[in-house]
């Protein structure tokens, strides 16, 4: 008895290529939105450390802003004596962003970080933002707003601002504090972006 060998016919061999075919675009589909996703993941991660390090950088700053390390000579000092560290409002808030919008994009702090009481060039630090550079710069002695180094450390991260104000609550003197902001976004996703806030009160406040 001879048996009959039966195959596939054309339409079920077109089918079956049809099914294959959407499987593999449906794992080909799946692999591109998880390798979109880390992509994504990895960015945000980027943005955020480089935000982050700036923000934190320039906030211990702004602590250490006032110390001298013979403040103690100023408790018996004529009231309105002060260091040549003091941190004023006044004048060490500078680049307002409009004028009565207590906005300002460039902060002067000076700290005895040689501990010898004398305020030096090294002792002053300015931190301002520049637009035309999307960046954040850092200046020492008498460097004004607008120049210095770039500290920015992540050639695909751009800063798009920064800006700080004395906080309502604060006193004129005495417990001061101010809020700082930095914003940035991911140079290949300008979409992806990221603003930090940071409020810091002034520890070596009233000599």
């Amino acid at each position: 008895m001879q048996l009959k060998i039966r195959g596939f016919n054309l339409v079920e061999l077109m089918v079956a290529m049809v099914a294959g075919l959407l499987l593999v675009a449906a794992v080909i589909s799946l692999f591109a939105t998880i390798l979109k996703a880390n992509y994504t993941a990895m960015q945000t991660s980027r943005l955020n450390q480089e935000v982050q390090l700036l923000t934190d950088m320039i906030a211990r700053d702004i602590q250490r802003a006032g110390y001298d390390a013979n403040a103690t000579q100023f408790l018996a000092a004529p009231s309105g004596s002060r260091s040549s560290f003091y941190f004023d409002t006044a004048t060490d808030l500078m680049s307002e962003t409009a004028t009565g919008s207590g906005l300002y994009t460039c902060i002067r702090v000076r700290y005895d970080n040689d501990e010898n009481g004398v305020l030096s060039s090294d002792d002053t630090l300015v931190y301002s933002y520049s637009s035309s550079s999307k960046g954040i710069k850092q200046g020492t002695g008498t460097t004004t707003c607008g120049n210095g180094s770039l500290i920015s450390s992540d050639d695909t991260v751009e800063i798009t601002a920064m800006t700080f104000r004395l906080l309502p609550s604060s006193q004129v003197s005495g417990a001061r504090a101010l809020q700082l902001m930095v914003s940035g976004r991911f140079k290949a996703t300008p979409a992806l972006t990221l603003n930090l806030q940071r409020d810091i009160k002034l520890r070596n406040d009233g000599y």
